[in-house]
């Protein structure tokens, strides 16, 4: 899903972040929340993280039109120390509340060094490199998580146990592309090879991700209170308000002079495009290089907007009466 699609048609940002938009103004979003969704999803697209982009609008929206997801939501701090926050999501989109935590993150991290905030009580939120990544622009290492309420028990597989939460890591440099890391923590199925085979190949590898897994949910999920809120404790919930995040800055300058960090990671990249490619790439690079190439050349050119994506925003132009992006 997240490979650049063979068939597309290119769409300028600015027009699919207008249409983004006002489709959530269509359900009921404030205006401010519309604009500001709207933008992280289409910063994720940008960057070719379709599954967390656009495609994601139609589920979106009917979330909120089901009465599932808060329209309107009210983020409160319900706790805060000088550098920790706790911030309720009153059961709207996880964008908000993470948004709001990940600029608090930065403010405290840039005046004590670091800093930390949870945020519970809210539906899906999305990508989390669009949260790490805030704390790039402040020379900060940003790390964002999130989990949701999911009961393990008998009869299901440890290998499903990561429950696919998302983890961003977002380190500066200098004249080099950022490093961000920014994942699902599940393997899944690849090539319609199923879990329980791929298992036999590299067990190693979902040892790892279960062990992460676990981690995200610790942090962004239990730390963050995602079951306070199940609609069987308290019959005010929202249905989809059940995930949390957890959210952190670092400011670099605290344990060292920036530029000469800045200039050791541009130097060990230098090193890595030295390498072999991985197979069937042309470039060895770190994660997060060849999403900031895409978010460069896609601004001015526009994203390329694969069929099935098309037909996505079709439904929601259908659905919400909105003027269609693409034409049959």
């Amino acid at each position: 899903m997240n490979i650049v699609p063979t068939e597309f048609v290119r769409l300028g940002a600015e027009r699919l972040i207008d249409f983004t938009r006002r489709a959530f103004l269509q359900v009921g979003t404030s205006e401010d929340n519309a604009s500001l969704i709207a933008d992280l999803l289409v910063q994720t697209d940008l960057r070719g993280v379709f599954s967390h982009g656009t495609r994601q609008l139609d589920g979106y929206t009917q979330m909120i039109m089901d009465q599932k997801v808060n329209p309107t939501p009210t983020i409160q701090c319900t706790e805060s120390g000088p550098t920790t926050a706790v911030l309720d999501g009153d059961g709207g989109m996880g964008h908000f509340s993470a948004y709001q935590a990940a600029q608090f993150t930065v403010e405290k991290a840039k005046a004590f060094g670091i800093a930390g905030a949870v945020t519970r009580n809210h539906f899906h939120f999305g990508g989390a490199g669009k949260y790490s990544r805030i704390a790039l622009a402040a020379d900060c290492i940003g790390f964002a998580t999130s989990a949701h309420r999911f009961a393990p028990g008998v009869g299901q597989s440890i290998l499903s146990a990561s429950g696919s939460s998302p983890m961003s890591f977002a380190i500066p440099a200098g004249e080099q592309p950022p490093v961000v890391i920014d994942m699902a923590l599940d393997l899944g199925v690849i090539g319609g090879i199923s879990q329980d085979q791929l298992f036999q190949h590299i067990p190693a590898a979902f040892f790892k991700f279960i062990g992460l897994g676990a981690t995200a949910h610790m942090l962004g999920g239990f730390m963050a209170g995602i079951w306070m809120f199940d609609a069987e404790v308290d019959p005010d919930a929202w249905e989809g308000a059940n995930q949390g995040a957890f959210i952190c800055a670092i400011d670099i300058s605290r344990f060292r002079d920036l530029e000469s960090f800045k200039q050791e990671v541009d130097r060990h990249q230098k090193g890595i495009q030295k390498m072999t490619p991985a197979p069937g790439y042309h470039q060895a690079n770190l994660p997060g290089t060849l999403e900031y190439q895409r978010e460069q050349e896609w601004s001015q050119i526009g994203i390329p907007i694969g069929t099935e994506h098309q037909s996505i925003l079709n439904a929601v132009a259908d659905k919400l009466d909105l003027d269609p992006l693409f034409l049959d």
